[in-house]
């Protein structure tokens, strides 16, 4: 799991103790082929890491892309308040992890250097998108 959440730019630099303390609050969900996960525009309070399954990615009924088994999506929804830029439904089957944003917020309040990272990542990928 923590080879994973590496692969994620807001956890890449933390400490296995950081990678364990967000490890502890991630759940698993499992959800049919054809399901929504969510929707454009809809609020985003959780991000999304696939165990195994497929999940399509679309803007305006377009596929952007198809993601599975380690891919994630939705980790903005962690930092930002920004609605939904796109719509996630499943192919096939799906075991997702995920990461509610209260649990994060909560992770970000109680450890320093979490928090210190996260901030660095966030602001690093603020900068790159002006």
């Amino acid at each position: 799991m923590q080879e994973i959440l590496k692969n994620i730019p807001f956890f890449a630099d933390l400490s296995d103790e950081d990678l364990n303390a967000i490890i502890s609050k991630i759940e698993m969900q499992y959800f049919p082929a054809d399901h929504v996960l969510f929707e454009e525009g809809d609020p985003g309070d959780m991000m999304y890491i696939i165990k195994r399954g497929q999940v399509q990615v679309l803007r305006d009924n377009t596929i952007l892309a198809v993601l599975s088994d380690n891919d994630f999506f939705g980790e903005m929804a962690l930092v930002s308040d920004e609605p939904r830029n796109a719509t996630c439904r499943t192919v096939t089957d799906v075991e997702v992890l995920i990461l509610k944003k209260g649990d994060f917020r909560h992770l970000l309040e109680t450890n320093a250097s979490i928090a210190s990272i996260v901030s660095y990542e966030v602001v690093k990928r603020a900068n790159a998108n002006n």
